[in-house]
C-alpha cells in the first residue's frame, strides 16, 4: 500500500480504493462514513463515469469507450446475457401489437430500455466491488453510511446490500441551494427539478448474536444516539411524568404496580431522568437532516406551536369502543414546548460552496463537490463507538478525516486521484479545534 500521509490520527493512502482495501485485515475498522462518486459523470470528470469504474474494476478494461449514458452497443460486455435479454423482453411487451421489434416503435423501445438498464450497470457493479471490501473489514455490526445522488442511489444501495450489508435506513439531507440544470422549452416547459436533496444509504454489516452481545464483544452494532440529539431548549416534561391521569381512565389499562404508592413513584422518578436527559441532550435524532434554509422555510410553514394532542374534555371515546370499549378520554398533559416544527429536525450550516475554511485550495486546485463539516462530524459520530477507527475510501479534500480529528476518532482515508492529496494535506495541517470527547464519558 502507499501511505502517502500519516500524523497521529489519519493514515492517507493513494491509490484506488480497491486495491487498497483488499490489504486491510478483515474486522479492523468501527465504521465507513464515505462520499462516492455518484455515476452521474460529473462535469466530465472520469472518477465519476463508466470509464473510471471500469478501469477500478478491470484496468485492462479501461480502454473502452463509455457506455455511461450512450447506447450500449458500444460496450460488448454489457449488451450479452440476462441483462439484455430481460430488456428486449420488457420493450416487446411495449410494442403495441406484442411482436417485438415488428412496428416502428418497437427497436426505439428496444433501445431506450437496454440504454436506461445498462447506462447504471458500471456503476452498480462498481459499488458492489468496493462495498464488499468494506464490508469485510468492518467488524460485525459496523455501520456503513454513504451518501448517494437522487438519480443513481438506487444502484448504490442495491450494491451495498447484494455485497451482504443490511439496509437499516435511508437519511435525506435536505438542502435549498440546489440549481436546476433544466433544458428551457417553449410553454414553461423543462427536463429537470431543482435538486434539493441527496439521499444517505445506512447499512449495516450482520451481528454476531444479539446486540447487546455485539455491542459488549465488537463495540459496534448501535447508534450513538446520544451523541447526536437534536439540541433544545424546550420544557418538555410538562407534568406528564407524574402517571397518575396517564392510567386512571379505564380499568383494563390498570397493571398491579400503578396501585403501589412506591412502585408508582419509583415510575413516576425514571420518566422524569428521562426528561431531565431529553432537555439536556436533546431530541431523538430523526433520518431527516435540514439545512438553516430549510428549516427557516418550515417553521414559517408551520408557525409556532405547541407539542401535543387535541384532547381536552372527558366525553366518551365512542370512536375507539370497538377496539377498547367506551371509557372516559383523559385531559391532555401537554408539553411544556413551543416552536416551529423544523426543531424536530437535525439542522445544519449549508453553503452552495463550502467556505473557504472548509475547501482548500492548492496551487488552484479545489475539489468540486465538498460536504459541510458539520454534516460530516454528525455522522461520524451516529455511526462510531468512541475513539473508533473511520474508514473513507473517497477522501475526496479531506472532510470525513477532519471531522474525525475533531471528534476524536482515528482515521484510514484512500484517495486515488493525485490532484486531490495535497488539499487532504493542507486540510489537516492547519489547526483544528477538537469538539467534546465523548469517548472519555465511557
Amino acid at each position: 500500500m502507499t501511505v502517502y500521509y500519516v500524523d497521529d490520527v489519519v493514515t492517507l493512502h493513494h491509490g484506488d480504493c480497491i486495491d487498497i482495501l483488499r490489504a486491510l485485515p478483515d474486522n479492523s475498522v468501527d465504521s465507513v462514513v464515505t462520499d462516492p462518486p455518484y455515476g452521474l459523470e460529473f462535469m466530465g470528470k472520469d472518477w465519476d463515469g463508466a470509464d473510471g469504474f471500469r478501469r477500478s474494476l478491470n484496468a485492462a478494461d479501461a480502454s473502452r469507450e463509455s457506455v455511461f449514458g450512450r447506447t450500449s452497443r458500444k460496450a460488448p460486455e454489457y449488451n450479452t446475457g440476462r441483462g439484455v435479454r430481460v430488456a428486449d423482453e420488457r420493450a416487446t411487451e411495449m410494442t403495441p401489437t406484442g411482436q417485438g421489434h415488428s412496428t416502428s416503435a418497437g427497436p426505439y423501445l428496444a433501445t431506450r430500455v437496454d440504454s436506461t438498464r445498462i447506462a447504471g450497470k458500471p456503476f452498480e457493479q462498481w459499488c458492489g466491488a468496493w462495498a464488499a471490501e468494506c464490508l469485510r473489514v468492518l467488524k460485525p455490526g459496523g455501520y456503513m453510511v454513504a451518501f448517494g445522488g437522487s438519480r443513481t442511489w438506487h444502484r448504490l444501495a442495491s450494491a451495498v446490500e447484494d455485497s451482504g450489508f443490511e439496509i437499516r435506513d435511508s437519511i435525506a439531507w435536505l438542502y435549498g441551494s440546489g440549481f436546476p440544470k433544466s433544458l428551457n422549452l417553449p410553454g414553461g416547459l423543462g427536463t429537470a427539478l431543482k435538486p434539493a436533496f441527496e439521499p444517505i444509504v445506512v447499512g449495516r454489516k450482520p451481528l454476531i448474536g444479539t446486540v447487546a452481545a455485539n455491542v459488549l464483544t465488537h463495540g459496534t452494532g448501535a447508534l450513538n444516539i446520544d451523541a447526536c440529539r437534536t439540541e433544545t431548549t424546550d420544557k418538555l416534561g410538562g407534568g406528564a411524568e407524574s402517571g397518575s391521569t396517564a392510567w386512571s381512565a379505564h380499568e383494563e389499562w390498570q397493571r398491579p404496580w400503578m396501585t403501589d404508592p412506591e412502585k408508582l413513584a419509583a415510575h413516576s422518578a425514571r420518566v422524569s431522568d428521562n426528561v431531565e436527559k431529553a432537555e439536556l441532550l436533546g431530541r431523538w435524532p430523526t433520518n431527516v437532516l435540514l439545512d438553516k434554509g430549510q428549516a427557516d422555510e418550515l417553521d414559517r410553514q408551520s408557525g409556532a406551536r405547541a407539542a401535543g394532542g387535541s384532547v381536552r374534555g372527558d366525553e366518551p371515546s365512542s370512536r375507539t369502543s370497538a377496539v377498547y370499549g367506551e371509557h372516559e378520554r383523559t385531559p391532555f398533559v401537554g408539553h411544556g414546548d413551543t416552536g416551529g416544527a423544523a426543531r424536530f429536525f437535525p439542522t445544519f450550516h449549508y453553503q452552495a460552496k463550502a467556505p473557504s475554511s472548509e475547501r482548500p485550495n492548492v496551487d488552484g486546485v479545489q475539489h468540486p463537490t465538498v460536504k459541510p463539516l458539520d454534516l460530516m462530524r454528525w455522522l461520524v459520530r451516529l455511526v462510531t463507538p468512541p475513539n473508533g477507527v473511520v474508514l473513507e475510501p473517497f477522501a475526496g479534500s479531506g472532510t470525513t478525516a477532519e471531522a474525525c480529528v475533531h471528534e476524536h476518532m482515528k482515521c484510514i482515508a484512500i484517495e486515488r486521484e493525485a490532484d486531490y492529496l495535497p488539499l487532504i494535506v493542507a486540510r489537516l495541517s492547519k489547526p483544528i479545534e477538537v469538539g467534546f470527547d465523548f469517548g472519555a464519558m465511557q
